[in-house]
């Protein structure tokens, strides 16, 4: 007879550990891997390589429960190319996501107008009710800012996704919005 098995009976061990899909999504260069890469521990690369198709990480994050307990959450990211000869790719890279992260480039406006395509194809497949976060990069850049707090602040109310401002340079923020993403993922799952 081994330790895990009594006599007859099954022995449930719980589960071990939670893995959660999250996307991380937006146009070119606006520092999605950048972002990634800073939460990773990874050096900043100032030389912009494209993702091709995707990159998926995937990274621990450890958050409280509502009484008090540590919570270890593993996030598998996938990192999903904003060029558009890869948004044929994107049916099966938004598939089963339990969350989104929608990134834009605080410097350049059309990656903050095309924030709303994003969010609607994410919407086409059926990803409406997921948890979702709205983030402003590239904060170190404030001198070059296009994007003003109540511009980004009403487009977070309209797709219902909290707002943050992020450096992948400084590292400012960028701990908080994978663990606030890890939490909001982890109480919708809760809810199910």
């Amino acid at each position: 007879m081994t330790d895990d098995k009594k006599e007859g009976q099954l022995v449930f061990h719980g589960r071990t550990e939670m893995i959660f899909k999250i996307i991380v999504i937006g146009d070119p260069a606006v520092g999605k891997t950048s972002l990634l890469t800073n939460f990773c521990g990874e050096k900043f690369n100032y030389e912009y390589i494209p993702t091709v198709g995707v990159n998926i990480t995937k990274e621990p994050v450890t958050i409280k429960n509502d009484m008090g307990k540590d919570i270890k959450i593993n996030l598998m990211i996938w990192d999903i190319a904003g060029q558009p000869q890869f948004y044929m790719l994107h049916r099966p890279y938004f598939n089963g996501a339990d969350g989104m992260m929608l990134v834009y480039d605080l410097t350049r406006s059309s990656s903050f107008s095309n924030i709303n395509n994003w969010f609607s194809t994410a919407v086409k497949y059926g990803l409406s009710g997921i948890p979702r976060l709205l983030i402003g990069n590239k904060i170190d850049l404030n001198e070059e800012r296009k994007i003003i707090l109540p511009m980004a602040e009403h487009l977070s109310e309209k797709i219902d996704a909290p707002f943050f401002e992020t450096s992948a340079l400084t590292g400012k923020n960028v701990k908080l919005i994978f663990e606030k993403m890890a939490k909001l993922t982890f109480s919708s799952k809760l809810e199910e």
